[in-house]
């Protein structure tokens, strides 16, 4: 599985849009709003990580059985 990097910068903007508003307007409700956008790329990034390391696991459960050992 790839990082989709669209809605991976989609969101980091999004969440940078939502604390400039909070800053520039002093509303709290913007804040929870960029948290959550930093929650769901957060969430991207474990997901690639995740897969990365079934992937490295698997090629060395492979390796290892090419081994002979």
């Amino acid at each position: 599985m790839a990082l989709d990097l669209k809605q991976f910068d989609a969101l980091l903007d999004e969440a940078r849009a939502h604390a400039n508003l909070a800053a520039s307007q002093n509303e709290p409700l913007h804040y929870r709003d960029a948290f959550e956008a930093s929650l769901k790329a957060m969430r991207l990034l474990a997901e690639e990580s995740g897969a990365w390391r079934q992937m490295v696991a698997r090629a060395t459960e492979e390796f290892e059985g090419d081994e002979g050992i």
